[in-house]
C-alpha cells in the first residue's frame, strides 16, 4: 500500500510540474508573439500594412493567401497591443482588402479569415464606421456564413447597431412556396425543428414536412387526435413534441429523423387552446379564466390570473410561466410555488378591448404583442429585470410573433406580416400573404438561422419565404 501511495504521489507531482512547465512555455510564446507583432506593426509607422495591401493584389494565389493569413494575425494583434497610432494605417490599407476577399472568394477558410479580421475591426469605432459604409454589400454574405463561425454574429450585431446603417436597405425576401392543405381546414400551429416543419390542423391532423431544400415536402401525416390540434410545442432542451387539442388530451411525441411517434396520451379533461410544456409539467389554457398547470403525474392545478382574467397566450422558461391576458397585462407564475404576480401592466382605454395575444422568449428577452394602443402594439422586455428594451410602433394589432437570430416577425389580422430588426426593434419591411383579405394568419414560425419564414392561414395554406 505504501508503495502504491508513493507511486501516486510521484505521478501527481509529475503532472503538476508538467502543467506548470506548459504554462510557462505558453507565457513565453505569448510574450514572443507580442514582441514580434509589435515590431512588425510599428516599423516605419506601419509601413508593413501598405506592403500587405500590395501583396493582396498579387497574381500569385499562394502569395495572396499567405498575405491573408499574416494580415488577419497582425490585425488581431493590434487589438491586444498598446495603441501606438498605427491602427488607422492598418484600416486604410487592409479593410477594403478583407471585404473584397469576403465577397469574391469561394474558399470557406478564406471567408472565415476575412471575417475574423472584420470582427477585430469592429472593436475600433473609426473602423466600424468605415465598415458600416459597406454594410449593404456584405450583409447578405455574412448572414449566409453565420453557421460557420460565431464571430459573424458579433459583426452583424455591430453593423445593425450603427446609426448610419439603414436596416431597410439590408432586407430582402422571396416567396418560395405555397402549400395547399385546404382538405385539412385551418392551419392552427406551425413549428420549425431541425430542417422540418410540423403543422397542426383543425381536422385533428398533424403533418411533418421536409424543409431542407426550402420547398416543403410532406413526409408524414398522422391523425391520432379526434378533434382540432390547436397548439404544438417543442422545448429548446428536448427532442419531444407536445400537442394540445379540443379532444381534451395532450399528446407527447418522440421526434425521429423521418417521423413523429406518439409515446404518451394525457387526458386532461378540458379543451386545450394554448400549450407550453417541458419534461416536468404542461401549462395550458382552456375555456374560462386562468391557466392550468398539469404535472405529468396527472395532478392538475388551476391558477386564477389577475382576478379571473382570460389568458390569451403562454411562454415558459425554467420554472417561470408568462401569461398574456385580457386587460393588456402580463402575469408571471412561479411554477414551484404556484403563485402569480404582475410582470407588466399596460395602459388601459375605456370601451376598448385590449389583450396580449402572443408571447415569445429568446436570448433572455420576452417579446409581447397585442392590441395597438396609441400607436404601440407590443414591447420587448428583459425577462430578468423586467426593463423595456424596445416597442413595436404600429397601428396594427399583433396576433402572432416569431423570432429568429436577426429579425422579429409580427402577424396582423389583415394578412400583413411586419418585419422588425431584432437589435433595434425598428420596422424594416412588411410582407403580404397571398391568401387575400378573407383569410387570417393563424400561426407563424421561422428557423433559428434566419433563412426561412413560414405562415399558416385560416384557409388551409402554408406559405414560405426565403430571407436572402
Amino acid at each position: 500500500m505504501k508503495a502504491e501511495k508513493l507511486k501516486k504521489n510521484e505521478d501527481d507531482l509529475e503532472e503538476t510540474v508538467l502543467a506548470e512547465t506548459m504554462k510557462d512555455e505558453e507565457k513565453a510564446v505569448s510574450s514572443w508573439e507580442n514582441k514580434v507583432a509589435f515590431v512588425l506593426c510599428n516599423h516605419e509607422k506601419g509601413s508593413i500594412f501598405k506592403a500587405l495591401e500590395e501583396c493582396f493584389k498579387s497574381n500569385s494565389l499562394e502569395m495572396a493567401r499567405s498575405c491573408l493569413v499574416i494580415s488577419t494575425w497582425l490585425i488581431y494583434m493590434l487589438s491586444v497591443l498598446p495603441d501606438t497610432g498605427v491602427r488607422s494605417a492598418a484600416r486604410k490599407s487592409l479593410l477594403d482588402e478583407f471585404i473584397n476577399v469576403l465577397q469574391s472568394t469561394r474558399n470557406m477558410e478564406e471567408k472565415i479569415l476575412a471575417t475574423l479580421a472584420l470582427r477585430t475591426f469592429v472593436g475600433d469605432p473609426a473602423a466600424l464606421e468605415e465598415l458600416g459604409k459597406h454594410a449593404k454589400c456584405i450583409y447578405s454574405t455574412l448572414r449566409k456564413l453565420k453557421r460557420s463561425s460565431p464571430v459573424i454574429t458579433d459583426v452583424l450585431k455591430s453593423l445593425m447597431n450603427l446609426s448610419s446603417v439603414n436596416p431597410t436597405e439590408l432586407w430582402s425576401c422571396t416567396e418560395v412556396v405555397e402549400v395547399e392543405s385546404c382538405a385539412n381546414d385551418e392551419v392552427l400551429s406551425l413549428l420549425h425543428f431541425k430542417g422540418r416543419v410540423i403543422s397542426s390542423h383543425s381536422d385533428g391532423t398533424i403533418k411533418v414536412w421536409d424543409a431542407g431544400k426550402r420547398v416543403l415536402r410532406l413526409i408524414q401525416e398522422v391523425r391520432d387526435h379526434t378533434k382540432a390540434v390547436t397548439c404544438l410545442y417543442i422545448p429548446s432542451s428536448e427532442d419531444k413534441l407536445y400537442s394540445g387539442s379540443l379532444d381534451k388530451t395532450i399528446r407527447v411525441w418522440a421526434i425521429k429523423p423521418e417521423e413523429i411517434h406518439c409515446i404518451q396520451v394525457h387526458d386532461v379533461k378540458e379543451t386545450v387552446y394554448e400549450l407550453t410544456a417541458n419534461c416536468k409539467v404542461a401549462c395550458f389554457v382552456s375555456q374560462g379564466p386562468g391557466v392550468t398547470v398539469y404535472r405529468w403525474s396527472g395532478v392538475p392545478k388551476h391558477i386564477n390570473i389577475n382576478f379571473n382574467k382570460t389568458v390569451k397566450c403562454l411562454a415558459m422558461t425554467g420554472d417561470t410561466l408568462y401569461c398574456g391576458i385580457s386587460g393588456y397585462s402580463i402575469q408571471e407564475v412561479d411554477l414551484r410555488k404556484l403563485t402569480s404576480t404582475t410582470f407588466y401592466s399596460g395602459t388601459r382605454k375605456l370601451l376598448v378591448k385590449q389583450s396580449i395575444y402572443s408571447l415569445q422568449i429568446q436570448d433572455g428577452l420576452l417579446f409581447a404583442g397585442g392590441s395597438s394602443v396609441d400607436g404601440t402594439a407590443g414591447k420587448v422586455f428583459s425577462h430578468s429585470s423586467k426593463a423595456v428594451t424596445g416597442s413595436f410602433s404600429t397601428g396594427f394589432d399583433i396576433q402572432r410573433i416569431a423570432v429568429n437570430d436577426d429579425f422579429i416577425f409580427t402577424a396582423t389580422k389583415s394578412g400583413i406580416i411586419e418585419v422588425w430588426s431584432k437589435e433595434r426593434v425598428t420596422r424594416i419591411a412588411s410582407i403580404k400573404t397571398g391568401s387575400g383579405w378573407h383569410a387570417r394568419i393563424t400561426c407563424l414560425t421561422s428557423d433559428m438561422d434566419g433563412k426561412m419564414l413560414y405562415a399558416g392561414t385560416s384557409d388551409g395554406k402554408i406559405q414560405a419565404w426565403s430571407l436572402d
